[in-house]
């Protein structure tokens, strides 16, 4: 088993409603493929952390433990897959302060956290 399959198995085994998830990624996909997987796990987050904001910040607190543990493959499968695919303040505020400080300084990195210009 790779370092991100086992990152998956364990995150299922700790968060047993992300395993329909899982299911429907396999059978869409017929292959574990962990950063759109992830991408799944966001739209979750987004969903849910109006409605059970501890479960979010549950998870937001497991992957930044997992990301301080990490390898490179799995801090950048948490970075990419996970951080990365928060929206951007002020729409991902509520996500984004559920991150632990090594995650937030990820998102900070990535300009999540910080209002911006777009270009015109």
């Amino acid at each position: 088993m790779t370092p991100s399959e086992d990152l998956i198995h364990n995150m299922i085994r700790e968060f047993p409603e992300f395993s329909p998830l899982l299911a429907e990624h396999l059978e869409d996909h017929d292959e574990l493929l962990p950063y759109l997987l992830f991408g799944d796990v966001v739209r979750w987050a987004q969903s849910e952390v109006s409605r059970d904001r501890a479960r979010v910040a549950h998870l937001s607190g497991w992957l930044e433990s997992r990301f301080d543990q990490a390898d490179d493959v799995v801090e950048n499968l948490i970075a990419v897959g996970y951080v990365e695919m928060l929206p951007a303040t002020p729409e991902g505020d509520p996500l984004l302060a559920l991150l632990g400080p090594s995650l937030y300084k990820v998102a900070q990195d990535m300009n999540l956290t910080e209002p911006w210009d777009a270009p015109s």
